[in-house]
């Protein structure tokens, strides 16, 4: 029975479930456990249940189909040519250091050079890097790169990080000129000021 509903509802591949999805296989899988472990369970009661959720999972599935809008979630773009949308990421329920680490995850390191980062609606990201920050590689020159530093996060709400601050040997004065340099007189005013790892300030207002 747990055969035969697994192929009518079609492929699934369970890194990519969506909420529905992970919804139902964790409904006829509990159905099926309570069955195993409660012999004295009628199995025509059991087969219902699974014949019903099947039929859910369907017309949710056709729902997909014919108005996406309604049966799923949209796309939600958390970070744009470089700067951070506040309130996406709110929506996405997302932290900085959450953001941060999928940006790492996708071989993304520098916030700046990120041109795009969507939260899809399977629970994945997608990242697309500005194509301006993809040069001949030095690997292609037969050139030695120096080791860079993993990005780190130097201001957060206009609060600076004083332990980062130190292990990198910087200084006010340092953060100070890297504002005047983009034109932010007041740290207060810094949603998020990233060290990069070349050494430089990369802010998002």
């Amino acid at each position: 029975m747990l055969f035969g509903s697994a192929k009518v509802m079609g492929f699934r591949q369970p890194g990519i479930l969506t909420s529905y999805n992970f919804l139902m296989a964790a409904g006829i899988s509990h159905i099926a456990a309570a069955r195993m472990v409660n012999p004295k369970a009628r199995l025509v009661d059991a087969m219902a249940i699974i014949i019903v959720y099947t039929l859910i999972n369907l017309f949710i599935s056709y729902l997909y189909f014919k108005a996406p809008s309604i049966a799923s979630q949209k796309p939600i773009i958390i970070v744009k040519r470089g700067e951070i949308i506040k309130n996406n990421l709110s929506k996405a329920k997302l932290t900085i250091d959450n953001l941060i680490s999928i940006l790492r995850q996708k071989d993304a390191s520098n916030l700046e050079k990120v041109e795009y980062l969507i939260a899809e609606s399977t629970g994945d990201f997608s990242v697309a890097v500005n194509n301006n920050s993809l040069p001949i590689t030095k690997l292609d020159m037969s050139i030695t790169p120096p080791q860079d530093i993993l990005p780190q996060i130097l201001i957060y709400k206009g609060k600076i990080d004083e332990t980062i601050l130190k292990e990198n040997r910087l200084t006010y004065e340092w953060i100070e000129k890297e504002l005047k340099s983009i034109n932010a007189d007041n740290i207060n005013d810094i949603y998020l000021g990233i060290l990069t790892s070349d050494k430089k300030l990369y802010v998002s207002p």
